[in-house]
């Protein structure tokens, strides 16, 4: 029986190991693009096939196919390697799809340089579309890599960049990577996905507005390529260290984010990079809502930050002159002297419409006549302080901000303009008027924000009330004192009378 059994098990390994080269020569017979393999590099004799993935040399970031939720199409993107959920952070195909069926698509490079994904027929999906001035002697070392900052990139020979993927963002900004506005129009916006399993452009824009100081803006995306026409939410101008509209960066803050006004060569840059959390990415979801997300090399994704968080968050949500709360019941108020422009709509909870002034202003009244610098004259109007704000949006920049500068230099400067309608005094900013619809403005309730100073007409201030109610208790109190005079003056006259 134990001979037997030897005998058993020797067959059996014997079995099992012809069984297991047969599956190693089964698959070899597959075609090549079934290999599972890492690449560290794309080149014109090696292009990428379907079941590889280029590598950064770290290991950090991967490109490869991938059809999002089981999507009936297939893209070409980055993501993390060792992350889950996997959060693509570029695709490349995003708005001409290869069909989920083909496997015998490929991502190559050509000869001079240009990026190229084909279908298994050999036509071309997308290109980078452009030129490059290789010489034919060096076309062999053309090569497209990935770096450990997520960014896929065309070198030359040489090693000299040709193209970047960073220069074309999808839905992601990954940290150093840059975005920019210039002068001539041109930016590079985030856009989000349409859908959770389709990358092509979505309805919601994130990028730099052509402002100074700089600020954040998500607009909605209404297919006119003018990214500037509908406002969804904005973070307030920068202060050379935080966006003063966003209550979580308050002045304890210290955080790696950057934007760099260039107003010699008209640019607006803006970048992060997190010391802390050096693994990590912003994007805008299909929603229109923008997540800061990290991970604590635990293989996860975490949410350090989003927004919009609440209705306030979205612009205008109380209209022109309105002020939103997001603590109080009704979210909205008119500022001090202004009414609601539709009381039917407001009483509705529509708030959109905004509000009207009450007062005219005196400039309004006095046109023709100059204000004095000192701004004292009887009828002159004044401003009315409202603390803890986000400023409202269409901010006029005056002045940098200096030491020898002061609030009042920038009240006199707005009181002097019959078209100011408000100012503020910003740290690290400077002088900030206002001669537009004054909209978008948010009251925080934490110890954040700015404060702003809102032109009213003399009369909404309230300003001489104590004097006449001093006048007007003196005329009663000497009005009293005559008529208690008299009434003692008869009563001692009739007393003498009664007693004689």
């Amino acid at each position: 029986m134990p001979l037997m059994d030897a005998r058993t098990r020797s067959v059996c390994a014997l079995n099992g190991s012809m069984f297991f080269f047969l599956l190693i020569f089964l698959f070899s017979l597959l075609p090549s693009h079934y290999h599972c393999a890492d690449v560290d590099e794309i080149t014109p004799s090696q292009p990428l096939a379907q079941g590889q993935t280029l590598v950064s040399p770290g290991h950090i970031f991967e490109l490869g196919f991938f059809s999002p939720n089981n999507s009936a199409n297939k893209y070409v993107g980055i993501w993390h390697k060792d992350i889950s959920p996997r959060k693509v952070v570029w695709v490349a195909n995003r708005e001409n799809p290869l069909a989920a069926t083909d496997t015998s698509a490929s991502l190559t490079v050509s000869s001079k340089g240009n990026l190229k994904l084909v279908d298994g027929k050999q036509k071309s999906i997308w290109s980078t579309n452009v030129t490059f001035l290789v010489s034919s002697l060096d076309n062999s070392s053309v090569a497209a890599v990935l770096l450990d900052n997520g960014n896929l990139v065309v070198n030359d020979h040489l090693g000299a960049e040709l193209w970047q993927s960073f220069d074309h963002p999808g839905d992601t900004v990954l940290p150093n990577m840059v975005l920019r506005y210039d002068k001539s129009g041109k930016g590079n916006f985030l856009s989000s996905w349409r859908a959770e399993n389709d990358p092509s452009p979505g309805r919601f824009l994130i990028g730099l507005a052509p402002q100074t100081p700089s600020q954040v803006f998500i607009w909605i995306n209404n297919g006119s390529n003018d990214s500037h026409s509908v406002p969804y939410w904005r973070s307030g101008p920068w202060d050379k260290s935080s966006f003063i509209g966003v209550p979580e960066m308050d002045h304890r803050y210290i955080n790696g984010f950057s934007v760099d006004d260039n107003l010699k060569q008209g640019t607006q840059d803006f970048s992060y990079s997190l010391y802390d959390k050096p693994v990590a990415y912003i994007y805008i979801s299909p929603e229109g809502i923008v997540r800061l997300t990290f991970s604590k090399n635990d293989g996860k994704w975490y949410v350090y930050w989003q927004t919009p968080k609440n209705a306030c968050d979205i612009y205008g949500a109380c209209g022109p002159f309105g002020v939103c709360k997001a603590s109080a019941s009704p979210i909205c108020k008119c500022l001090k002297g202004f009414v609601p422009k539709s009381s039917a709509q407001w009483s509705k909870g529509n708030w959109t419409g905004g509000c009207v002034r009450q007062t005219k202003l005196f400039c309004e009244r006095q046109t023709n006549k100059s204000v004095s610098s000192s701004g004292k004259q009887v009828d002159d109007d004044g401003f009315w302080k409202m603390m803890k704000l986000k400023i409202p949006d269409s901010h006029e920049f005056l002045t940098a901000f200096n030491a020898e500068e002061t609030s009042n230099d920038c009240k006199l400067r707005c009181l002097n303009n019959c078209s100011c309608l408000a100012y503020a005094f910003v740290n690290n900013i400077g002088c900030l008027v206002w001669s537009k619809d004054l909209i978008d403005i948010q009251q925080f309730s934490a110890s954040v924000g700015v404060d702003l100073y809102i032109r009213l007409a003399r009369s909404e201030l309230g300003e001489g009330k104590p004097i006449k109610l001093i006048a007007s208790l003196t005329a009663i109190g000497f009005v009293s004192i005559l008529v208690a005079v008299v009434f003692g003056f008869y009563r001692r006259q009739a007393n003498q009378k009664s007693k004689k």
